[in-house]
């Protein structure tokens, strides 16, 4: 496994459909608690193998066994590492979509990441968008060709949940706060507190019919796909 830097960032996929009763055996009592809150089995089941790989992945940087590692969650509910773990300064977040999960790991920057199937109904696209997005990004949006649109708008939304991730703040924080660019390539156009300088902001395509992105409070941190750990469960194409 690559070497997590402070200039690095990891980031892992996985199939949540795969077999996972080994990495369920390391969830703790709460985890099983917040499992069992869902309806359907399908979600149950993703949530708990996303959390098993979650554990697995941070006991590999830790050298620990997964059942071993604690967590406490902010005020907006994100979690992190709890003591003595939190020494170690790794941050990481996770996001799962349709049987896919991304895990974003960090040494000492903030960090968020966000995933969405294209497929993934939305109700009425321009409508969301004119009511969360940015000016500039709603205008762009509109200005795009039909079939091009959809695409736009989830490289949009997940460049925007990523960064509210690594701010910690969550959905309290105005979507129409900041801007972000709407094609392949992803940038923080504006912020309307700080400075985009300070950010390291990347799109993501994990597997076919996925986007998303990863945002790190950090100045030019390099992203990587870690393809040693795990690699016949990774679903990984690359980053763009």
């Amino acid at each position: 496994m690559d070497r997590l830097r402070t200039d690095t960032a990891h980031v892992w996929a996985v199939d949540l459909e795969r077999e996972t009763h080994t990495l369920a055996e390391a969830l703790s009592a709460d985890e099983w608690m917040r499992a069992d809150r869902f309806v359907f089995e399908k979600h149950r089941a993703h949530f708990v193998a996303a959390r098993g790989y979650l554990r697995a992945i941070l006991a590999k940087y830790m050298q620990c066994k997964p059942g071993e590692l604690a967590f406490f969650y902010g005020e907006h509910g994100k979690p992190a590492l709890a003591p003595p773990w939190d020494k170690s300064q790794l941050r990481f977040n996770l996001s799962h979509s349709d049987g896919l999960a991304l895990i974003a790991v960090s040494m000492r920057h903030e960090i968020g990441v966000d995933v969405e199937h294209l497929s993934r109904k939305v109700g009425q696209m321009k409508d969301i968008a004119k009511r969360s997005f940015a000016s500039g990004e709603y205008e762009r949006l509109c200005a795009l060709p039909r079939e091009e649109q959809r695409r736009a708008f989830f490289c949009c939304w997940t460049r925007k949940e990523a960064y509210l991730k690594a701010m910690g703040t969550g959905l309290t924080h105005s979507l129409k706060n900041f801007e972000v660019s709407l094609g392949r390539k992803a940038e923080l156009l504006w912020i309307k507190k700080g400075n985009i300088e300070d950010w390291t902001l990347q799109h993501l395509e994990p597997a076919e019919g996925y986007v998303g992105a990863v945002a790190i409070a950090g100045k030019d941190v390099e992203v990587k796909i870690v393809k040693h750990l795990l690699r016949d469960l990774c679903l990984n194409k690359g980053v763009n």
